[in-house]
């Protein structure tokens, strides 16, 4: 350095000397963060083809994650649609989500809540209160078959286009496909509620569930069961039969629970996976009648007994469901030739045949327990011999009253 530069040089600035040999680096330019421009992110995603079905992808933004999601959309079979048809189906879900428009971004700037978020909250503070079988069977239904899709999702970005989405790539039967998107309604219509909102409003494309009629024991096959099962399991089947308990309440009644001066059965709690529960529904929790019957075969099989379970399985615990319904309902079905049926059909086949025997509906629905008139026509089913019978009688009727006329 020249004499003259160094003396032009502030006397508080130090001065490093560097040898002639010395190898410098070359300088970095500064990096300044790009803005996004909404002029240079428009898209139209991509179509492409896997097996019989057409897929689109397009790019998402994520809130808080400066790289963008590109989720995968199925949009058709490839026999019903075009190429040209699935391009146009992704545009409309592009259009939907509002991707290409020129407020997307401000919108994305402000702090928005995802499903995810709700999801976490309503675990927290929702979860908690329902049944212990919910608590124990929905979360991870949720972590499998909502959040993977939704998760990320801001919740004004959801609309009926993305839950059809949804349903379109569920690799599930109708009836799980239903409990599923009740899971998703239930869970945004209670973050709804804790903010004063109304009720968010989709309409989904969900798949029919096939009408398959429950199976159900006659009177005559509900003999036949009775006649052949030993030990406690007759009694049980008899009780089933003639009561209409669920399962889950006849393994959890208490001797205690049986008031036999009056043929009448306490029904206060159920049992679910070994544990003791509160009843299914509010109007589970009730008194059901027994005919005089029932009464004296459960007392000859009580005997002295004043306490404990009415029925038990090994070392006392609470009976199971799939084990008597594997183990010994099914075999006896085999046994006797009539088509398989869980406990449920005993449920069944007593709806059936309270109304068959004209038995006040009212009546039937608090008996069995149901909160719906609409509930128990779902479990009642009437034998072809009923059927017949109650077409010749009014075949009869009609034709006694027309002949009254004539004459």
């Amino acid at each position: 350095m020249s004499t003259a530069v160094r003396n032009s040089l502030p006397a508080f600035l130090p001065v490093t000397i560097l040898p002639a040999d010395a190898i410098l680096s070359p300088a970095q330019p500064i990096r300044q963060k790009r803005k996004r421009y909404m002029s240079k992110r428009f898209q139209a995603g991509y179509v492409y083809a896997v097996g019989k079905q057409w897929y689109g992808r397009y790019r998402r933004d994520v809130p808080d994650q400066e790289k963008r999601d590109s989720p995968s959309v199925v949009l058709g079979p490839r026999k019903q649609m075009t190429k040209r048809d699935a391009r146009q189906k992704l545009a409309d879900i592009i259009e939907e989500e509002g991707l290409n428009k020129p407020t997307y971004l401000e919108i994305l700037a402000v702090p928005v809540k995802t499903f995810n978020d709700v999801v976490e909250a309503w675990k927290l503070q929702r979860l908690p209160q329902l049944k212990i079988s919910t608590r124990a069977s929905v979360p991870a239904q949720i972590a499998k078959h909502l959040t993977p899709f939704f998760g990320h999702l801001a919740l004004e970005t959801i609309k009926t286009g993305t839950v059809n989405q949804w349903i379109a790539g569920l690799d599930l039967a109708p009836k799980s496909v239903h409990n599923q998107w009740k899971h998703f309604t239930s869970i945004m219509n209670w973050h709804s509620r804790q903010n004063d909102e109304p009720k968010r409003a989709w309409y989904p494309d969900l798949p029919d569930i096939p009408v398959v009629e429950q199976r159900w024991f006659t009177p005559d096959e509900i003999r036949q069961i009775i006649a052949v099962a030993d030990g406690q399991y007759k009694v049980i089947f008899h009780l089933a039969a003639f009561s209409g308990l669920r399962f889950g309440e006849l393994a959890g009644l208490h001797v205690e629970d049986l008031d036999l001066l009056h043929g009448v059965v306490c029904v206060r709690r159920s049992v679910w996976c070994g544990i003791e529960v509160a009843t299914k529904t509010k109007k589970g929790y009730r008194n059901v009648d027994i005919e005089s019957n029932t009464v004296a075969i459960l007392k000859q099989y009580l005997g002295s007994r004043i306490t404990g379970r009415v029925f038990h399985g090994e070392r006392g615990a609470p009976l199971e469901n799939h084990k008597v319904t594997g183990e010994v309902l099914k075999p006896i079905c085999k046994r006797l030739g009539i088509a398989p049926g869980g406990c449920h059909a005993f449920r069944h086949g007593r709806v059936s045949l309270m109304r068959m025997n004209n038995v006040p509906g009212d009546l039937i629905k608090e008996q069995v327990g149901h909160s719906s008139l609409r509930t128990t026509s779902g479990y009642t089913h009437f034998t072809e011999a009923f059927v017949r019978e109650t077409v010749e009688r009014l075949g009869a009727s009609c034709t006694q009253n027309a002949s009254v006329h004539t004459n």
